[in-house]
């Protein structure tokens, strides 16, 4: 027993005993100061993830040498090598957005959003196609003693890492499809709303993802006729 307390011993302070050093910064469009949300980052050096966060900065870990890669959805991937002069402060990254080759084919708008999330799912396939990996497991027999190496392949942080990430953009993709049935423009064209009217509505008034997987369009469209009346008695009462 006291062997294997040792092992473990030794294996989390050779763990926690490397020192961790990140590249960090913030991901724009290039030519101007548009930040890019959820831009896929990857160390293919030492297999590390990340994506931006909602204010456009990154952080990665990263040694001199090591490569990242940074895609988008619509721009060209950006390989950057990694120095030790960039990683002594913040490094800007900046995408360049490709060429719209599809804005001539009228596919209608569902076919559009159906094309936009299988691009992103092509590109994020790091996250949403990995299997499973086989745990390592090592024992030893004859003397009773057994050391299962399968803890430490458990609380492995990559998948937890992949895990934490593919969560969050299943959440966006929920969320972009709300925005796909319940857009800016079908409401202002059965509404009328416009501006900061608009903007209170959809916030008070945004059907959940479950909802809009379920319903038809003329449930969307009673829905927003509904909510806009008790949205206008609402605006009434608070204005008198």
């Amino acid at each position: 027993m006291r062997t294997i307390f040792y092992l473990i011993a030794i294996l989390l302070s050779s763990l926690t005993g490397w020192a961790q050093h990140f590249l960090t910064g913030t991901v724009r469009r290039e030519g101007t100061s548009e930040i890019l949300v959820s831009v896929s980052i990857r160390n293919i050096s030492q297999q590390k993830y990340d994506l931006s966060e909602e204010n456009g900065s990154y952080r990665i870990q990263a040694l001199p040498g090591d490569r990242v890669v940074f895609s988008y959805v619509g721009y060209k991937s950006d390989t950057v090598p990694v120095t030790a002069e960039k990683m002594s402060g913040d490094y800007p990254v900046y995408l360049v957005q490709k060429p719209q080759t599809l804005q001539s084919v009228r596919v209608g708008q569902l076919s559009n959003y159906q094309l936009d999330s299988m691009a992103r799912r092509q590109e994020y396939s790091w996250i949403y196609d990995h299997g499973e990996q086989k745990r390592v497991e090592k024992e030893r027999h004859g003397d009773g003693v057994g050391v299962n190496l399968a803890l430490f392949r458990n609380a492995s942080s990559e998948d937890k890492q992949r895990e934490r990430l593919k969560k969050r953009l299943i959440k966006e993709e929920e969320d972009d499809y709300v925005d796909f049935r319940y857009s800016r423009e079908y409401i202002t064209k059965i509404t009328h709303l416009t501006g900061d009217s608009l903007s209170r509505f959809m916030v008070a008034y945004r059907p959940s993802y479950d909802y809009c997987r379920k319903a038809a369009t003329v449930d969307i469209l009673i829905f927003i006729n509904d909510s806009f009346k008790k949205f206008m008695r609402r605006e009434q009462s608070e204005g008198l």
